[in-house]
């Protein structure tokens, strides 16, 4: 009885399934920029349940999404599903063209293996500044 217990812990485990932070949590680097690549300039990307944030963290001074030299990011998480989470960038201001703040988000991709940036107010397909996970890449 006892091994049958452990047994159906063993197979309820959340280790089993990882969840879309635990897939994307890592370090990266740009996929089409020198500067920021895995060998010159990664980044981190790691969570914060409380309050529940995206956090980005560069050794050195980079130019982030709001055009401004930085060392972090740090994104408030809306919402997420197994393969992307939405975001919304703390102190940017740029708008959609109808007005309304940009939400990003954060899709995670397998070929290669990383993620690109979208919005909500892109079309679905629309996915830029591919990044690479720095434990995959060759450069």
């Amino acid at each position: 009885m006892i091994r049958l217990a452990c047994l159906l812990l063993t197979f309820a485990s959340p280790a089993l399934s990882q969840s879309v932070f635990d897939k994307a949590r890592g370090q990266y680097g740009s996929a089409t920029d020198p500067v920021t690549s895995c060998g010159n300039n990664p980044h981190q990307l790691d969570f914060m349940a409380y309050p529940p944030h995206a956090l980005l963290s560069w050794a050195k001074p980079t130019t982030g999404k709001t055009g401004l030299p930085t060392t972090g990011e740090r994104y408030d998480i809306l919402g997420n599903d197994d393969t992307s989470l939405t975001l919304r960038l703390e102190g940017d201001n740029r708008r959609t063209d109808r007005g309304g703040q940009a939400i990003w988000i954060l899709r995670l991709t397998t070929n290669p293996q990383g993620y690109c940036w979208g919005r909500t107010d892109w079309s679905v397909v629309r996915c830029e500044q591919q990044q690479v996970r720095c434990d995959n890449a060759t450069s």
